[in-house]
C-alpha cells in the first residue's frame, strides 16, 4: 500500500461542508458557483462574481462571519447562505415558462425517489 497524503482542496471542504446536517438549509460559495455554472473557477473568482451579484443584482447577502473581533458581510470562501433565499433568486430569474418545467423536474425527481424509498420500505415482507 502506498503512502498517498490527500490533501484537502476547496470543492472537498465545500462537500464536507454540504454534509454536515446542520447545514442543510444552508449553501456555500460552491453551491451557489455550481447555479451559475461556474463551480470550476477558483474561489477568489467565485466571491468576486458573487459580490457583484449582490452589488447589480440584487442576490442576498452571506451570514456574517467573525474574523479575529472583526464581523464581515462580504463574500468569502467560507461564507454561507440561507438555501431559501438562494433558491427563491435563482427561481426568479427564470422565465415563466422556464421555472414552469424547473418545478416539474423537481416533482418527478421528487416522486422517483419516493417510489424508490417505498420500495424499500416493504422489501423484507416481499422477500
Amino acid at each position: 500500500m502506498s503512502n498517498v497524503a490527500i490533501l484537502p482542496t476547496p470543492l472537498a471542504r465545500a462537500a464536507q461542508a454540504s454534509a454536515n446536517p446542520r447545514n442543510i438549509s444552508t449553501c456555500g460559495i460552491y453551491d451557489v458557483a455550481g447555479r451559475l455554472g461556474q463551480a470550476h473557477r477558483q474561489p477568489h473568482y467565485i466571491c468576486k462574481t458573487i459580490d457583484r451579484l449582490i452589488e447589480q443584482r440584487g442576490f442576498p447577502h452571506p451570514f456574517p462571519l467573525l474574523r479575529g473581533e472583526a464581523m464581515l458581510e462580504r463574500v468569502l470562501a467560507d461564507s454561507r447562505w440561507p438555501r431559501a433565499a438562494v433558491e427563491a433568486w435563482f427561481n426568479d430569474q427564470l422565465p415563466p415558462a422556464a421555472r414552469a418545467l424547473d418545478c416539474a423536474a423537481e416533482h418527478v425527481e421528487r416522486n422517483s425517489r419516493l417510489a424508490v424509498n417505498l420500495g424499500r420500505l416493504f422489501e423484507e415482507e416481499v422477500a
